[in-house]
């Protein structure tokens, strides 16, 4: 019987599965890539012969097609399950995908919706010579590594998360900036700053993205500032971050639910193209 081998690049936090049965997934294959990427939430497949139909097939053993909202220009051709991450241009001189060639923050995917994706798979079909580069930082050691006295004082707090600007600070489609410059009154969500992971049990930070425009419920700002420094000062320290530098047939799945992820810059005029998927999660739990 199949069974896929992961060999551990960092210890419970990011895994590489060569020789993946493409051609051969069973319910073992399904078990053994389901357990894999619990223990890693990173998880990197090199020189995968896959296609869009494969990929989208291999995202349903992870949860559900999520489709991307707010898409502007990455509408995958023939399948709306592709998500396309490109800086190329169509022949008509549109956009061919979405993101561009500049850098992209901290962040957690779609996390000013109720209940945000749980896993993204991401292949790359073209790549630039340098830049481009994907890091992901794991909110399970940034909070362990938290101070006794701040895990206490995350007890009981959520953030607000409003749904009105996006990570650039454009408008969101369909969305009207308010007047008021406070953010707690603004749309959106609230999420626990810690979380438990609804697979591995363990408890993790949740911090989503735009940390400029962000408040704690029932928290005065100046306070709330502050302990939101602290916060991602640790979750993006170098003790918790990785990064991959691709090439070209790579794929990546990775844990939306415990994790951060950014991207480099890269030359506008080279090429990236990348093709990704994103599978269904559950609104997060508070684990405090």
């Amino acid at each position: 019987m199949t069974r896929l081998v992961t060999k551990e690049i960092v210890p419970d936090f990011v895994g590489e599965i060569s020789d993946f049965p493409i051609d051969a997934i069973n319910d073992q294959v399904h078990e053994d890539l389901r357990k894999a990427w619990t223990r890693y939430p990173v998880l990197r497949f090199r020189g995968i012969p896959i296609g869009d139909v494969e990929q989208i097939a291999l995202t349903k053993v992870l949860g559900p097609i999520f489709l991307t909202t707010n898409v502007q220009h990455g509408k995958g051709v023939g399948h709306p399950e592709i998500f396309v991450i490109a800086n190329k241009k169509n022949p008509d001189g549109t956009p061919a995908g979405d993101l561009g060639d500049g850098e992209v923050q901290w962040h957690t995917d779609h996390w000013w919706v109720e209940e945000p994706p749980s896993a993204a798979l991401l292949r790359a079909l073209e790549v630039p010579p340098t830049g481009g580069n994907t890091y992901w930082a794991n909110m399970y050691t940034a909070y362990a590594a938290l101070p006794a006295s701040t895990k206490e004082r995350l007890k009981g707090l959520y953030i607000h998360h409003q749904d009105v600007l996006d990570i650039s600070g454009s408008p969101r489609r369909g969305k009207e900036v308010p007047s008021s410059k406070d953010f707690a009154t603004w749309s959106g969500v609230d999420h626990p700053i810690v979380v438990r992971h609804p697979a591995s049990g363990k408890p993790c930070l949740y911090l989503g993205a735009s940390r400029e425009r962000q408040t704690i419920v029932g928290m005065k700002q100046a306070e709330a500032s502050e302990l939101l420094d602290e916060l991602w000062q640790q979750a993006t320290s170098p003790h918790h971050v990785w990064h991959q530098e691709w090439r070209v047939g790579d794929m990546m799945i990775w844990d939306n639910r415990c994790l951060l992820h950014r991207r480099d810059q890269f030359h506008p005029h080279s090429i990236r193209l990348m093709h990704r998927t994103t599978a269904k999660g559950a609104r997060p739990v508070a684990a405090l």
